[in-house]
């Protein structure tokens, strides 16, 4: 697979709400919320499943690898359901320090190309392992239940129900190790029929948390990405950088506000 370190990943269903039981839903990876789908392969992820967003019950999803979509289940769960799924740690190859500084600017990491230089770590050829947190809901054959934690350890839950809103915005919160974390960059990535994107950006609050307008038939993606400096040997090509991803992905419903 190409090296698609820098791109977002993202769950995408094919159908955000659906009247019967299949749920078919991609592994995307790409940039400004088009990319490639990628099949379903066991010993990419650590966790893959469904929570029902009423009960506390869940389902693992299953497949045979090459699937794609990576999700096809019929699913016992009904009404909202969140789908949850993390990535083993995969690696990246920095061979020029201009794609790791244009990497840490865009992802509000700034501050790391001065640490990087100050602590004297290689200028080019070092590695970074990264690991994704995706998560993505869905209504099946009703839209009761809310969003809420996983377990991930850095994940959004939505404090409004999207496919019951009365109002035209929608608030969330953004949590690592399951507390709130501050003043940390989101990208905002929407669409509407797969075309017109917008895309911006926000800061959490103290609380986590980030509220925003949001439109009748407009798909969102909310990304968000931590970066750590990492205690490995460069000359050993161990990682020096580690990087987590936390996706989500819903739909505003036509006629719903």
């Amino acid at each position: 697979m190409p090296n698609l370190k820098s791109h977002e990943f993202w769950i995408e269903p094919e159908k955000y709400i659906l009247q019967n039981n299949l749920i078919d839903a991609h592994l995307k990876v790409g940039q400004k919320f088009n990319g490639m789908s990628l099949m379903y392969n066991k010993s990419d992820f650590t966790t893959f499943k469904i929570l029902s967003g009423q009960k506390n019950k869940k389902i693992n999803v299953k497949g045979i690898i090459g699937d794609i979509p990576a999700l096809s289940i019929n699913s016992t769960l009904k009404d909202l359901l969140i789908i949850y799924h993390e990535t083993t740690d995969k690696f990246v190859n920095y061979k020029k320090f201009a794609k790791f500084e244009k990497f840490v600017s865009e992802k509000g990491y700034d501050h790391l190309i001065d640490e990087h230089i100050k602590n004297k770590l290689p200028s080019e050829n070092f590695i970074e392992s990264y690991r994704r947190y995706a998560k993505s809901l869905v209504a099946i054959k009703g839209n009761k239940g809310n969003d809420k934690k996983t377990g991930l350890l850095f994940e959004f839950v939505l404090n409004q129900n999207p496919y019951q809103l009365s109002e035209n915005f929608i608030s969330a919160n953004l949590y690592y190790k399951k507390k709130p974390i501050q003043n940390q960059q989101v990208t905002i990535f929407s669409r509407k029929n797969n075309s017109d994107l917008k895309i911006s950006k926000i800061n959490t609050d103290e609380k986590g948390y980030i509220e925003f307008i949001v439109e009748e038939g407009r798909e969102y993606l909310l990304d968000s990405v931590i970066i750590f400096s990492k205690d490995g040997n460069p000359k050993k090509r161990e990682p020096i950088w580690h990087s987590i991803w936390a996706s989500t992905t819903f739909i505003i419903p036509k006629s719903s506000l």
